[in-house]
């Protein structure tokens, strides 16, 4: 569903998300538990509630749908929203970068690591 380029930062915030959840529950748990006994996985349940209700509603099915069409039903519903002044309607022009920009990026990077070394080794040699 997501791009290959935001699929790490996405795992890497909800697995982040998720532990520091797991933290306050085994943190409140005994506190909930003392105070309501039999009925301590009532917050729970009506939390699970909350968030089927919330995916049943709000997100859109994307079984049999590409990453393609996905991206243009999203673009379509947000059409005329602005989000951080970026372009939503522009987005789904946006292609990955070719080869071409790759070696520019590499070469770009090259030349930063190169002239870094220069300026280290001259201010090493005073």
């Amino acid at each position: 569903m997501f791009e290959g380029k935001y699929v790490t930062a996405a795992m890497s915030i909800s697995c982040q998300l998720n532990w520091a959840c797991n933290f306050f529950v085994g943190l409140f748990f005994p506190y909930i538990n003392k105070s309501l006994g039999a009925y301590s996985f009532g917050p729970f349940a009506i939390v699970l509630l909350l968030t089927f209700m919330f995916a049943w509603i709000y997100l859109p099915e994307t079984q049999g749908t590409t990453p393609a069409e996905l991206q243009a039903e999203m673009v379509k519903k947000n059409a005329g929203r602005s989000y951080h002044n970026m372009d939503i309607e522009g987005m789904t022009s946006h292609a990955p970068p070719s080869q071409d920009e790759w070696e520019q990026a590499l070469a770009a990077l090259e030349d930063e690591k190169v002239g870094l070394n220069i300026s280290q080794s001259l201010s090493s040699n005073k």
